[in-house]
């Protein structure tokens, strides 16, 4: 990468954590890079392609795949789970910021949105492969489908989630993973009733 480009996505870094809620316009950014705004677009076609650059840049500079192998190497489904939930520890706090700044925007900026959803998708398939784990391991109850497990473990593994439960009911990180890998682990080994089945 280019040190030009490194300059780039680390003024919009800074940016988005300066300006909480607000995602920087291309002007901004460059203005921040010390370029000018024709030669942002040298780099990156459009707002959207900068902003999925820059959550591709956070994760190498804050060693997602050190984690993200962490997960890849547990010995089973629910040490997959356990070491997902530990990464949230560790990566979430780092980037905190621009992830509520992507996530504020998201209904409103289609930029923010589209890298918001590059990221979402990306955690969507890891779910779907520790489901499908937990299913060749006898550990998925038959009654789930895996669109529907993978979509649970998706969202209990959530920025979110994690937000809610760390930064603002201030449950330790050590009891946030415990209490992630076994909601996951008790929820999805547990029958579902039918839609005919529900009581009234």
């Amino acid at each position: 990468m280019s040190s030009t480009r490194d300059r780039i996505l680390d003024a919009a870094r800074q940016l988005l954590e300066k300006q909480g809620n607000a995602v920087p316009t291309m002007s901004a950014i460059a203005r921040a890079a010390g370029i000018s705004r024709q030669a942002l677009y040298l780099h990156f076609a459009d707002h959207a392609e900068l902003l999925r650059a820059l959550v591709a840049h956070l994760d190498d500079r804050e060693q997602l795949q050190v984690g993200i192998a962490a997960v890849q190497g547990a010995g089973d489904a629910a040490g997959q789970i356990r070491a997902w939930a530990r990464m949230q520890t560790w990566h979430n706090p780092r980037i905190a910021a621009i992830a509520r700044a992507l996530d504020s925007a998201r209904n409103t900026d289609p930029s923010a949105a589209a890298a918001w959803r590059n990221r979402t998708g990306n955690r969507l398939r890891g779910a779907l492969s520790i489901v499908q784990r937990l299913r060749e391991e006898g550990r998925l109850h038959p009654t789930w489908t895996t669109a529907e497990a993978a979509a649970l473990l998706w969202e209990l593994t959530s920025f979110h989630v994690w937000d809610d439960l760390v930064t603002d009911a201030q449950i330790p990180p050590g009891r946030y993973i415990e209490i992630i890998t076994a909601t996951a682990l008790g929820a999805l080994s547990a029958p579902l009733a039918r839609p005919d089945q529900q009581p009234t």
